[in-house]
């Protein structure tokens, strides 16, 4: 073996520095190479910034571009499977010694080489001196523990020392704000460092001040990589996402009714009570004390208030009820009183003026029957019952179903992944015991419930725990397992009341690292079929290209763990080139609530209307619709690769038992036709070279701008009238004079081609879908000017859909992720009901079917001089409207007359998703 004695600055005695020592031993991909091809021009302002998917190759880009940058480098990570991912990444693919990792590699920021590459927070540690053991968040694992001892340590002198140049940035803006801060302070220090940033879940829809400080961080995006582009490059394998649905058990359904039950006793009682209804009737809110600017100001409080004295048969003047817009006041609901009590008790308390010791007895009540939470009023979802639902022990039921159907469809060639949040490693005694209780969700009670159905099985697959705290395998895989890291780095023993024939509780001598990879090994193989682990070792980084079923069991978590977590699933599998994977999504939603509609006074169109909102009210439905608007996939029925929750055919789920019962059943049934899901792939992804990620809005055309419309057909018809006019006119003195002269025959031929140009235009904008165009031209142009997006090469394109759709459909083609997401910003905050928006636009006629009123969107409503350009860029599309400032006296007063007429229009404008589109359309 070879050794060389390398200095800090990387070079060998005689040889050229080290970094050129790295070379990629693999094959570029085409995606890979076309980013690869443009590096020169993103590399030149120093700053590189790349988005790509999971399992997209980035962490070898990454490598390839710090390669070329060819300084020493820090590569910070989000957790420490990832910060070993890159360690792994530089020798398999990189090195063609190994040897050179131990000069080349530290993981240690107390002592860097060339590249050294660590977590977040051991770079926030470092800064701050910390001595202990780091903290890991919503787990018991210990994968994820590091140990400190930066006493004394003065990180920007031994950096500065090595004459750092390079800082790759992984995952950098899901991080803890004090994390950031840190970041930040570190990055000042060093000012002429060389950048680069990877990501997959970059914050496009994020605050625009978090968006601000992530691309002075990063720089602009250079490059992005899409989910679709590598499911058509076959590095990603086709894929869905299922839902299934989890009801609480017997015992935790009997303490949701139990608390809905006391809940709405209590209800009953104070919503029954003369002295509440006799306060609210005489509230300060309806006997004029409180102005009708202010009551517009929080129009729930003034309507709830309205709705629950409707609902008591007790009068209250009509013209609040005008004041609001509202022909017909909606039934009394849980919602409302929510409402209600949150406006009498803590947004609004002046409106209705309580006696002190009334309106303290009411809070005490509130409070100790837990519907109080930081001072918000919580009768519908509240933190004990999203708690119970999120960890309801109906989930184990949910994923052994889902085993279940998924064995049974595979068989031998199932690799199965279910990961969560705990390990529960108290319940190990219980293992193997059938009459053991479950009660807690975690890995151990994942692994005994699939254990038990496994017996069901004519044969049990091989079942395995991997942890950083725990590993158990299938006594059949121990010779294997030997094999691949030596018997004497291994101890066994036996596992809560299981045989040691059936199952090993495996522990290695030194890295646990290597157990990891050997386990992996394992499934790889087929020795283990089901994997049950915790998200902080598996849910990001760890690679099993294996994996075509993945249950997501974890009920913590962002957008971006869960779109790491589907990672694992979705990469393709070289032994099977046909792989698809299964993604399974639980949702436990509480019934209760429906008990409640039943005993009330509503209608039974009222209560079924109810009963579908109940989806509102699980805490995971709600973590699944965040996930959705992000991940594009293929649409259940359709042909289309879109995000939102919608493609998975959401809208006409009937949220009771029964329905849902048999929803499940559908959804199993569907997950195992996978050669249709393969085949829908290849339907939905255009054949032709490239594709691009439209950023869809649907406006209503009930609300698009009609002012040019009438316009056109006012001119039309005047230029008609003045040609019949001339035209009869002139035949009568003609008629006596024998013939037309020429002149008269020429002001009849420019009137007659007016007329008919006035008429095509006229024909023109009534078409909505004509309007949005031009309206959306006028936008963009817009945010062209004021450099909001700064890509000249994107145009607007309108999706014509079927004669009698209500929605219009619009997007912004070329440009980046983030000017995508501005444009329908834009269009959504100008299309969205008056407010109270800082400036408006106001028709200067009434015209009629036409809205009154437009917002002036958030990017140019900070100046007047950006209001005036916005509006004057756009006045040509939408006809003659006056900008109004709604801060001055004046403008206050228009500004509730737009209220109230918004109020009176507030259903939903317009709506938003993402679906691929051929760039050729």
């Amino acid at each position: 073996m070879n050794t060389f004695n390398y200095d800090i600055m990387g070079t060998v005695q005689g040889r050229k520095p080290m970094l050129q020592e790295l070379a990629f031993t693999g094959q570029w991909r085409h995606y890979q190479k076309r980013v690869l091809d443009k590096s020169d021009a993103f590399m030149a302002d120093g700053h590189l910034h790349l988005v790509a998917a999971p399992g997209s190759g980035k962490t070898t880009l990454g490598i390839e571009f710090i390669r070329r940058f060819g300084q020493p480098t820090l590569i910070l990570a989000p957790t420490v499977t990832i910060r070993q991912q890159w360690v792994d990444r530089i020798i398999q693919a990189f090195l063609s010694d190994e040897s050179q990792a131990e000069q080349l590699i530290s993981q240690d920021l107390k002592h860097p080489k060339l590249i050294t590459v660590a977590t977040y927070q051991a770079l926030h540690s470092a800064m701050n001196q910390v001595v202990g053991q780091s903290q890991a968040e919503d787990t018991d694992d210990q994968a994820e523990i590091e140990t400190f001892d930066f006493k004394g340590f003065d990180i920007f002198t031994t950096f500065k020392a090595i004459s750092l140049g390079t800082l790759c940035l992984d995952e950098c803006h899901h991080l803890r704000n004090e994390w950031w801060k840190s970041l930040e302070a570190f990055r000042q220090a060093f000012p002429d460092l060389k950048m680069i940033s990877l990501t997959a879940t970059p914050p496009y829809e994020g605050d625009p001040a978090l968006w601000d400080r992530y691309i002075r961080m990063c720089g602009e995006i250079d490059e992005e990589i899409t989910v679709p582009e590598l499911v058509k490059e076959d590095t990603l394998c086709p894929h869905q996402d299922y839902v299934y649905f989890a009801f609480p058990t017997k015992e935790e359904q009997e303490q949701l009714d139990a608390f809905s039950q006391q809940k709405n006793a209590l209800l009953q009682q104070l919503t029954s009570d003369p002295l509440f209804c006799q306060h609210l009737q005489n509230c300060q809110a309806l006997s004029g004390q409180i102005s009708d600017d202010e009551l517009l100001n929080e129009p729930k409080y003034l309507s709830a208030t309205l709705i629950f004295l409707r609902s008591k048969g007790i009068d209250f003047p009509k013209r609040f009820q005008d004041l609001l817009g509202a022909k017909k006041l909606p039934a009394f609901t849980l919602d409302w009183l929510e409402i209600l009590l949150q406006g009498l008790l803590f947004q609004v308390p002046h409106w209705y003026n309580l006696p002190e010791e009334y309106e303290k007895q009411l809070l005490h009540e509130l409070k100790a029957a837990s519907l109080i939470d930081r001072k918000q009023v919580k009768l519908v979802r509240n933190k004990k019952q999203d708690l119970l639902l999120n960890q309801s022990l109906g989930k184990l039921n949910a994923v052994r179903e889902i085993f279940k159907a998924e064995y049974q469809a595979l068989g031998s060639q199932l690799r199965q992944l279910v990961l969560t949040d705990y390990i529960r490693q108290d319940f190990e005694v219980h293992l193997g015991d059938k009459d053991a209780q479950f009660t807690q969700l975690g890995v151990l009670s994942y692994f005994e419930s699939i254990r038990r159905e496994s017996l069901e099985q004519a044969t049990p697959p091989a079942i395995a725990v991997l942890t950083g705290s725990i590993v158990i395998i299938p006594t059949v895989a121990k010779s294997r397992l030997e094999e691949l890291l030596g018997s004497d780095r291994l101890t066994y023993q036996s596992v809560g009341q299981l045989s040691p024939d059936d199952f090993l509780k495996v522990r290695l001598v030194g890295s646990q690292h290597d157990l990891v990879t050997a386990v992996t090994q394992l499934f790889q193989e087929g020795l283990i079929q089901v994997v049950i682990g915790t998200k902080s070792l598996l849910g990001e980084g760890w690679d099993a290209p294996c994996v075509n079923s993945l249950i997501l069991a974890s009920f913590v978590g962002s957008f971006m763990l869960s779109n790491q977590m589907r990672g694992r699933a979705i990469r393709v599998w070289p032994e099977n080139p046909d792989k698809t994977s299964n993604i399974w999504h639980l949702v436990s939603i509480n019934l209760s609530l429906k008990k409640w509609y039943e005993k009330s006074d509503l209608e039974k169109e009222e209560i079924e209307a109810l009963t579908d909102q109940l989806k509102e009210y699980s805490p995971d439905l709600e973590l699944l619709e965040r996930r959705m608007k992000q991940f594009l996939g293929l649409h259940y029925k359709e042909p289309f690769i879109e995000s939102g929750i919608e493609r998975l055919a959401f809208d006409n789920i009937r949220y009771t038992k029964k329905q849902l019962q048999k929803l499940n059943e559908e959804t199993l049934e569907r997950s195992t036709h996978r050669q249709e899901l393969r085949d829908g792939w290849k339907k939905a992804l255009p054949i032709l070279e490239n594709m691009e990620i439209a950023n869809e809005v649907q406006v209503d055309k009930h609300f698009l701008p009609l002012a040019l419309f009438f316009d056109a057909r006012k001119l039309a018809r005047w230029l008609t009238a003045a040609t019949l006019t001339d035209s009869f006119a002139n035949l009568i003195y003609y008629s006596h004079r024998g013939g037309w002269n020429t002149a008269s025959l020429i002001l009849l031929f420019v009137l007659a081609v007016l007329a008919l140009l006035a008429w095509l235009r006229y024909y023109l904008y009534k078409s909505p879908y004509k309007r949005l165009e031009v309206f959306g031209q006028a936008i963009h142009q817009a945010l062209l000017r004021s450099g909001q997006i700064q890509t000249q090469a994107t145009r607007i394109q309108v999706v014509r859909d079927r004669k009698d759709a209500i929605n219009t459909l619009i997007y912004m083609k070329g440009g980046t992720m983030r000017e995508k997401e501005l444009f329908s910003q834009t269009m959504i905050e100008f299309f969205a009901p008056i407010e109270n928006q800082r400036y408006i636009l106001k028709a200067q006629e009434k015209v009629s079917d036409q809205t009154e009123y437009f917002a002036v969107p958030s990017l140019f409503d900070k100046r007047k001089e950006d209001a005036q350009a916005f509006v004057e860029q756009i006045r040509k599309s939408l006809g003659k409207y006056d900008l109004v400032y709604t801060r001055s006296a004046e403008g206050r007063a228009i500004l509730l007359d737009a209220r109230i007429k918004a109020l009176a229009n507030k259903q939903e404008r317009t709506f938003t998703k993402k679906q691929v589109m051929s760039n050729l359309k």
